[in-house]
């Protein structure tokens, strides 16, 4: 947990409304406030997936949960975001994160064979607003990042003890991705013996994951978010099965068959 030493300005027009913020650490953070105008299953959203994406190595910025007082709101924070003190939550800020324009640009990042990865993770976790602004290149590092998981579980910010059964048996359906990114990604694809290599362990990595390591990243959602047990339990569930069935997955996008392609 760390602390707000100053809250600098707004960072675009997100529904989220989140803000560059400086903190007692020494970093500066793209922070999402607990009461911006989406709620705290914003905050739930982007912390249960932040931590998938680390379990899997995937490309995300660094994160952190970050202490709010109500004297750290600025007058016309309030405009748009209810002043409550809690837990925020954090992602490093790097003003050298570029929009992708097309496919060219994912093919000459330094890793390409993350994009195949992040797709079939948005399907996983049921993220299907990978839209323009989430999916990002670092002009110096020269790397594939992806940002933003606020709206996932197939409803964004809708699940609840009654939804969740639901969407873990929902179909996938690679119609509900993002258009743009979708594209972009599938035509940047290289798939040589290496992108089959990165490919298999990836999967292998979904398949193995464990029911004790989601149990772990449930039992450090912040109390003020109000997770309940049920709830936890129901999301664990969801992540659980819906990992399991990856093979579906690699089947919609005609990933599986040929000698480097079999899993």
């Amino acid at each position: 947990m760390v602390n707000i030493i100053e809250v600098k300005n707004k960072l675009g027009n997100g529904a989220t409304v989140p803000y560059v913020v400086w903190c007692d650490d020494g970093n500066t953070y793209v922070v999402k406030f607990p009461g911006n105008p989406e709620g705290k299953k914003t905050l739930i959203n982007e912390f249960i997936a932040s931590n998938l994406c680390k379990y899997l190595n995937l490309p995300i910025m660094d994160y952190a949960l970050i202490n709010v007082k109500k004297e750290n709101y600025k007058k016309e924070m309030e405009e748009d975001i209810i002043p409550i003190s809690g837990t925020a939550f954090g992602t490093i800020y790097n003003a050298d994160l570029l929009t992708i324009l097309n496919a060219g640009m994912i093919a000459k990042t330094r890793n390409n064979n993350d994009a195949i990865k992040i797709l079939i993770f948005d399907l996983l976790i049921g993220n299907y607003d990978r839209n323009k602004g989430n999916l990002m290149i670092n002009s110096v590092s020269k790397e594939l990042i992806m940002i933003d998981h606020s709206h996932i579980f197939g409803i964004g910010t809708l699940w609840d003890k009654y939804q969740l059964p639901r969407l873990t048996e929902e179909k996938f359906d690679i119609s509900t991705l993002n258009k743009f990114n979708y594209i972009n990604i599938t035509d940047s694809l290289i798939k040589d013996k290496d992108f089959y290599c990165e490919l298999n362990k990836f999967v292998q990595k979904v398949k193995n994951i464990k029911k004790e390591d989601i149990e772990k990243i449930m039992e450090k959602i912040p109390s003020d978010w109000k997770v309940s047990n049920t709830e936890k339990k129901l999301l664990i569930e969801y992540i659980m099965i819906r990992f399991s069935r990856i093979n579906e997955i690699l089947e919609l996008l005609n990933l599986k068959g040929g000698d480097n392609s079999e899993f």
